[in-house]
């Protein structure tokens, strides 16, 4: 920080002076500093709502007149003036001609803003998130789109909003796509009201990593993908399934076709799942997380044994690092909750939990290669209000920390030496399952970790390119711009029979045109011995 600014200099007479003051402002407990009546707090009620409602940032009123500061030349009342060093703001100008202490008297009950917006933590009703969803894409049009993904069995919409720096409402060229899903059960409500802020932090912050990630990416949040189970859950039930199912009785984390046809519990594909599934087939997403309640755990693939007891991903390195960083952001959380894995550092492998089937996360990771978890960040479902400043406290920098990894690895464009994307291709990292998809426009990414690597470019499941990449202990990911000539992939347009879907099989083996026909040859070699 400058410490030329004013900022700085109420920065330190806050943290001198008033210490209990600086640390709620530092943690941003909007309700909790204006609800504390002693002579720290001198604005009135009237006062906190007029301040609420021109969205001004966290402020509270000081009695400081027998303090001296050093000296301040202006303070800044406009929002507009807000910068990256998180100053703080007052109503009240004053200057001086000279560098000696002055009587800090005229600032008796002043306002103070912290520049951070001052986020109203509480529990929302549907028609209140809505509300709330609506009035902030409008407020910031350029930065946060409302889109309506589908409609839940009671007719509720379902809300996702898509936030960014700029063009939030489209797709922009090689800027992943990430998103979050909150209240897939309905009566587990934390994920909803911690996905909420964070929509209204990310679009009022000046922290230096939010308009990092905000610059970099475009987040997708869907606060409740169960409005209706959210509507009839209780307020207080931490245990119960009240609420946790659709309005047809369906399991919405059940209920995502298997990879490998599994029966589901439900013959019935929600109409919430539907809206889901027709999402992910349409952004093409890095990461994702599905935040839930009931534990404390970062749960990983797979969600399911699909060959043998095998329950560890190809990428287990990648999802064991993400899942650790995030906790150790927010180990607090883990208060009061029944140690259920104190021997696995609160990371485990879905299946070594609880094995199910039909569950989102396998479902994205195996179609497109999204890099999933399940966040379950409250062991109460549905806790008492006055505790959710401490759930938001503890996963808000943990929340931005991860949706930054998706800038972790590599990503490139791959096309032909016309420059045009390459149909039906697919990227492979060594032998890693599952591959990813390159989009129509033929850029893809892929999370990683630092190493070295071969990346395997795959048209109709026939590997046609491949080199080695090395990934670096640095944030940005290595770009590539890959050419392949057509005339490399062109002879598997006559010969390949395999279906999209065939090739993308997570356990599928990669041959090259050669070793198919050796394969081949083979397979009628036994035959004609078996008939011998």
């Amino acid at each position: 920080m400058n410490k030329t600014k004013p900022g700085y200099l109420l920065d330190k007479l806050l943290k001198t002076r008033y210490p209990l003051t600086y640390y709620l402002i530092r943690q941003q407990e909007f309700g909790r500093v204006f609800s504390t009546n002693n002579e720290l707090f001198t604005s009135s009620e009237s006062e906190v709502k007029l301040i609420r409602k021109q969205k001004a940032s966290l402020c509270a009123a000081f009695d400081i007149s027998d303090t001296k500061v050093p000296q301040v030349s202006k303070f800044y009342t406009s929002q507009n003036d807000f910068n990256s060093d998180q100053d703080y703001y007052s109503t009240h100008e004053q200057s001086s001609e000279n560098d000696e202490e002055y009587d800090a008297r005229p600032l008796l009950k002043t306002i103070f803003c912290y520049v951070n917006h001052a986020i109203d933590i509480r529990y929302h009703t549907y028609t209140e998130m809505t509300v709330k969803l609506k009035n902030l894409s409008s407020t910031y049009p350029t930065k946060a789109s409302l889109v309506e993904i589908g409609k839940s069995q009671g007719g509720k919409s379902l809300w996702a909003m898509a936030l960014s720096a700029y063009s939030a409402n489209e797709h922009v060229l090689l800027r992943p796509e990430v998103k979050y899903i909150g209240n897939m059960h309905g009566n587990e409500v934390v994920g909803l009201e911690v996905l909420l802020y964070l929509i209204e932090y990310l679009l009022t912050s000046n922290d230096t990593q939010v308009q990092k990630l905000m610059n970099s990416t475009r987040i997708w949040i869907i606060p409740s993908m169960n409005p209706d189970g959210l509507e009839i859950s209780q307020y207080g039930d931490c245990t119960s399934t009240n609420g946790r199912y659709t309005l047809n009785n369906i399991d919405l984390n059940r209920n995502f076709p298997d990879y490998y046809g599994a029966k589901l519990d439900s013959s019935i594909q929600a109409q919430e799942t539907s809206a889901m599934i027709s999402l992910l087939a349409n952004v093409p997403f890095v990461l994702s997380a599905n935040y839930h309640g009931g534990a404390f755990v970062i749960n990983t693939p797979y969600d399911r044994y699909y060959v043998g007891r095998l329950s560890t991903s190809d990428d287990d390195d990648i999802y064991q690092m993400i899942g650790h960083a995030y906790v150790n952001r927010t180990v607090l959380t883990s208060e009061g909750c029944i140690g259920d894995f104190t021997n696995t550092g609160d990371v485990t492998r879905g299946a070594d939990w609880y094995e199910i089937v039909g569950g989102m996360q396998d479902y994205g990771y195996w179609n497109y290669g999204t890099i999933e978890l399940t966040m379950e960040i409250s062991c109460c479902k549905y806790p008492a209000s006055d505790t959710l400043t401490n759930y938001w406290n503890y996963n808000r920098d943990a929340m931005i920390e991860l949706l930054l990894q998706a800038q972790r690895g590599v990503k490139g464009l791959i096309l032909n030496e016309y420059f045009d994307p390459i149909p039906s291709t697919q990227v492979m990292i060594n032998n890693r399952k599952p591959v990813v998809q390159v989009t129509n426009l033929g850029e893809f990414w892929r999370v990683l970790l630092p190493g070295t690597y071969i990346l395997k470019v795959l048209y109709r499941n026939n590997l046609i390119y491949n080199q080695t990449i090395t990934i670096s202990e640095t944030s940005l990911p290595l770009n590539l711009t890959i050419i392949i000539p057509s005339s490399a992939y062109s002879v598997y347009n006559a010969t390949s029979t395999q279906s999209v879907a065939t090739a993308l099989s997570p356990f599928h083996t990669v041959f090259s045109h050669n070793a198919s026909i050796l394969l081949f040859s083979l397979i009628v070699s036994l035959l004609i011995r078996s008939i011998k």
